[in-house]
């Protein structure tokens, strides 16, 4: 695809947030660094929840839909297309992004999808490398809660938590809002390794809903109080999406430049 950027379409698919604020510093940072490493190219997001758009389109803020977004890319003439994924894995939203998309594939003379976030073992060190960088010790264990899926792929959070002891990090841990491993499995496993003080931080590209209160809130069901109540001194939350850092949002750029065999114009600080 080298030598077609004014005529390619980059469209970059997520679930969506309605937190305002962390939907700027998250998609709409992913965005505008996209746009950036990419800047002869058209560069939109769209998002795959129904209920966010409209919530969304009620304060005044339209966003596409993953058929809208192809149709308004096709409408305006280009001919080659990237969807590009901002999900963590090969999961049911990543499927149901493709099955949005299909009906447009033959439509443009290329069309293809770029990888999730976490698509290989290497993606994971390298996201947990970054998000390692948040404890100043490794006497504090990094508790990274992920969403959590009913679908096969949901094995990838207990991969992720198996790669970073592999990768020398013992005090990274990995568990799911609505899947395995929960909250209290995640719990016996840190106090198995005998740790006293904990970070919690969100494992996902937006700090929505799950992690300022599943995670950080104040009921006490939520994880941060779930780790007070089992006695550990110290419990503190970082409510930050993985959009929020830099080297991450290169990430997606890598992704989009390996799927369409493009060379990115990469300013974004990887460090």
């Amino acid at each position: 695809m080298n030598g077609i950027l004014a005529s390619l379409a980059i469209i970059l698919v997520s679930f969506g947030t309605s937190f305002e604020e962390n939907r700027q510093a998250t998609i709409v940072a992913v965005e505008k660094d996209v746009q950036e490493a990419f800047p002869d190219a058209y560069v939109t997001s769209a998002y795959t929840s129904s209920l966010i758009r409209a919530k969304l389109k009620g304060r005044g803020v339209d966003i596409f839909s993953v058929d809208e977004a192809l149709a308004d890319a096709l409408a305006k003439g280009y001919k080659n297309v990237i969807v590009q994924p901002t999900h963590m894995m090969y999961g049911l939203e990543y499927n149901e992004m493709k099955e949005l998309a299909s009906s447009y594939e033959k439509k443009f003379d290329s069309f293809v999808y770029g990888e999730p976030l976490l698509a290989n073992e290497k993606d994971i060190s390298r996201v947990e490398a970054v998000l390692s960088k948040n404890v100043k010790d490794k006497k504090t264990a990094l508790v990274l809660m992920g969403h959590g899926t009913e679908y096969f792929s949901n094995f990838l959070y207990a991969a992720a938590d198996y790669q970073a002891k592999a990768d020398g990090r013992a005090n990274i841990f990995v568990g799911t809002v609505e899947a395995y491993p929960d909250c209290k499995t995640v719990i016996a496993e840190v106090k198995k390794a005998k740790f006293k003080k904990v970070l919690l931080s969100p494992l996902m590209l937006v700090a929505g809903d799950h992690a300022n209160n599943d995670m950080a809130g104040d009921e006490d069901d939520s994880w941060k109080n779930q780790f007070k109540a089992a006695g550990f001194k110290t419990v503190d939350t970082l409510v930050k999406g993985l959009g929020e850092y830099p080297q991450i949002r290169r990430m997606y750029i890598e992704k989009i430049a390996k799927a369409g065999n493009i060379e990115p114009k990469i300013t974004v600080d990887a460090k």
